[in-house]
């Protein structure tokens, strides 16, 4: 018999912000400091298999006339997470080809996500 690839059992998650552990997710931010960098309308597929992927909203607060009173400005965006580790996917890449900084990759941890440099 061959073999197939399902989904996992149990819930797969994401860890946002302070821990908290979230499945398929239609928002998440990413700058856990000051919130001023965030992903918003995702569409998931493959959400629970090794690699998942979402289309949706890269949401950058744009600095002008400062930071602190910049709007949120969206970019068109493609999310990737991999590395399913013990329910919990520890990689994502961010791909927003409009977006000043066109590519992001992320650090997955029950913490929640850390900037990969």
């Amino acid at each position: 018999m061959a073999a197939t690839t399902r989904p996992a059992a149990t819930p797969v998650v994401l860890h946002g912000c302070g821990g908290q552990p979230v499945t398929s997710p239609t928002t998440f931010t990413l700058a856990c400091g000051d919130g001023k960098i965030s992903l918003g309308s995702l569409v998931w597929s493959d959400w629970g298999r090794p690699t998942a992927s979402a289309t949706g909203k890269y949401l950058a607060v744009g600095c002008v006339p400062d930071c602190a009173s910049g709007t949120e400005v969206p970019y068109a965006a493609t999310v990737t997470v991999s590395g399913l580790l013990d329910g919990g996917y520890t990689v994502m890449h961010i791909s927003a080809p409009h977006a000043p900084s066109r590519t992001a990759d992320y650090r997955l941890d029950t913490q929640g996500p850390v900037e990969a440099r």
